[in-house]
């Protein structure tokens, strides 16, 4: 069972009622087919129905003990060479074992001696960048590091484990039991809020994670000794924060605090907080100063440019420049927040996230420093945020409303869909009668009476009443017609941007540098890109893996191709993708007359090959025409 499948259990746990896919979805951050996919998973694997499904939505089987389950799946012994790895360094670091018996470790984790020493070994090799060793003496093992980089790792180790789910009081409180991190969780709230800075959620329980292993390690007698003689807050506002701060904590824990820990501690406020926004530009100047604005303005004029979407108002700027501010003090310092959206963002908002990868590269390119990718989730969340914010009609789906407006039923009606639905339908026209739809354009038909005409895409008969057993009937139609809006575009353009030359059935290539590689020749050829188009993919490829699940989209970091087109390469043993096998390579090349159908074009290439089943039929494709008569088969008419 994986975190997300336990955390649709734990929200299901703890309602009354069914839930809607499209309320599983906004409380957990996935998007409503995880939501099913998960449901699928988690009855497959117990062979049993653990949670029932109804036109109502998803509820827990009463008949199951789900607490049963959880403790089974709590009490599994670590399977993977990671797994155990992470055990191992938990026990050394976050339980303070000076060293780790090599055969009771061996007769816990059920392996043999050799296996033990194997993942010893290949943890030096995977926190070497942490500048730890893992030393085997007298069947013992021990870790040899500095006292910052310990606990840098005992972070990342939590982090990795708790992967695409936010870090809460509740979980920290089972890594450290003997902190009140209630308590903690306040005492950083209201430090910070007195002092007139703001946190983010995401910031805060990143700083209650830091600030639980600085006091774990403090209480224990591993102090950070002479890494920072003195430390200089850049104004008296951020010096009366930190003293505050310090003084309660160590008041509250009942330990002294060194000039080191007190450094150390404001890195990690500095990286994480944020002034209040500033009542006037002239203030967010002086804050975040003129460079950085600058730039904010820069990147609000590339993305209008680049992407057609319009971030110039004064609210998305001001909160964006300083969250810049922050990301560029953190890389400087070698520090990442960790982003449990990020694998979300990604596959649910293509184009935003690969926006916030542009934005990324040109950082690091201009201060020389590494942003890793939760980061760039971050910038996507600030781009997204915004977008929605602004309600564009363009990307929802046009709906038409037919209800009789008897004692205001029509207009009660259609303020409950908007409400429930507002970010993904736009409700064009609400009418009393089927002669009054004559005319009008719409993609779906919401409809409390029978209709004797045909309309184009879906028709939706649904009740007045009780609406909110029926979301899971109004989500299918608005997914489907959001899949056929995008299988459209990709049928409409296909024979423009897909040709025969262009298509690899097969390849003797294995890596993901060699199949780029000869994708990139094969558009050269063809005069399609010219002789910097490689280095470009590989800018964009080296911020962040182009790769979902087992398809991989690689494209320029820049729209400046001669000719829009894709090139594509099919295997059935796939292609090595960093960590991944991928089966099926569509590389595009983008000219800047073609953006906004780049847009919609990226987006339908993703949606269609969203889920595995697809990848692997087109595995079976040895032709340019078996590749066609696949996407016309699978996109309809």
């Amino acid at each position: 069972m994986n975190r997300n499948q336990k955390e649709l259990l734990k929200y299901l746990s703890c309602q009354t009622k069914p839930q809607s896919s499209t309320a599983l979805a906004n409380a957990l951050n996935i998007s409503a087919r995880s939501v099913k996919s998960y449901v699928g998973d988690l009855n497959k694997l117990y062979g049993k129905k653990i949670i029932l499904s109804s036109h109502n939505g998803y509820e827990l089987n009463p008949v199951i003990n789900l607490n049963l389950i959880m403790e089974d799946d709590e009490e599994q012994i670590p399977q993977t060479m990671e797994e155990r790895a992470f055990y191992i360094i938990r026990q050394l670091i976050l339980c303070h074992t000076s060293r780790l018996d090599l055969f009771e470790l061996c007769e816990y984790l059920c392996v043999s001696y050799s296996t033990v020493k194997s993942v010893i070994s290949m943890m030096n090799r995977m926190f070497a960048t942490y500048q730890v060793k893992f030393v085997c003496e007298n069947d013992c093992v021990l870790v040899v590091a500095d006292e910052l980089n310990k606990r840098r790792l005992i972070s990342y180790v939590i982090n990795e484990e708790s992967k695409n789910s936010f870090i809460d009081t509740v979980q920290l409180q089972k890594c450290f039991a003997d902190i009140d991190m209630e308590q903690l969780r306040l005492l950083i709230q209201q430090t910070t809020k007195r002092h007139s800075f703001y946190l983010n959620d995401f910031a805060a329980a990143n700083l209650l994670l830091h600030f639980a292993i600085i006091i774990d390690r403090e209480q224990n007698g591993n102090h950070l000794e002479n890494l920072f003689t003195d430390y200089q807050p850049d104004n008296a506002m951020e010096y009366d924060l930190i003293e505050d701060f310090c003084s309660q904590l160590e008041q509250m824990f009942r330990f002294s605090l060194n000039q080191s820990a007190r450094a150390e501690i404001y890195t990690l406020f500095k990286a994480n907080v944020n002034y209040s926004i500033p009542a006037s530009q002239k203030e967010l100047e002086r804050i975040i100063g003129p460079d950085i604005l600058h730039l904010t303005r820069s990147y609000v004029e590339q993305v209008n440019s680049l992407y057609l979407i319009d971030l110039s108002d004064t609210a998305f700027t001001t909160a964006f420049s300083l969250h810049l501010k922050n990301l560029l003090f953190r890389a400087s310092h070698g520090r990442c927040n960790p982003n449990p959206m990020t694998d979300v963002i990604r596959m649910n908002n293509p184009i935003i996230y690969d926006i916030a990868i542009y934005l990324g590269i040109d950082l690091m390119e201009r201060y020389h420093i590494q942003i890793m990718e939760d980061e760039m989730a971050f910038l996507a969340m600030h781009i997204g945020a915004e977008i929605e914010r602004q309600n564009t009609n363009g990307s929802k789906v046009p709906c038409a409303l037919l209800c009789p407006d008897y004692r205001n039923l029509s207009s009660d009606l259609s303020n409950r869909l908007l409400l429930n639905f507002s970010n993904q339908i736009d409700i064009v026209c609400s009418v009393n009668s089927e002669e009054d739809l004559k005319d009008r354009q719409f993609s779906i038909l919401f409809t409390t009476l029978p209709v004797h005409r045909t309309y184009p895409g879906h028709v939706v008969q649904i009740s007045p009443f009780d609406l909110s057993s029926q979301y899971e009937q109004i989500e299918d139609a608005i997914i489907a017609e959001q899949d056929w809006h995008n299988n459209h575009i990709l049928k409409k353009n296909f024979d423009f941007f897909f040709e025969e030359d262009l298509f690899l059935a097969n390849p003797p290539m294995t890596s993901k540098n060699q199949i780029i590689t000869k994708l990139c020749d094969t558009l050269l050829l063809k005069k399609y890109v010219d002789s910097t188009f490689e280095e470009k993919v590989y800018r964009r490829e080296n911020a962040a893996s182009t790769a979902f699940g087992h398809i991989a989209i690689p494209h320029s970091i820049e729209m400046d191709a001669i000719k829009t087109s894709v090139a594509v390469a099919v295997s059935h043993k796939g292609f090595i993708w960093d960590n991944n096998t991928v089966h099926l390579v569509l590389l595009i090349s983008i000219n800047r007359a073609d953006k906004k159908t780049f847009r919609e074009l990226y987006e339908s290439l993703i949606m269609l090959f969203h889920e595995d089943k697809m990848v692997q039929e087109i595995r079976s494709c040895t032709s340019f025409q078996d590749f066609r008569d696949f996407i016309y088969t699978h996109i309809g008419s």
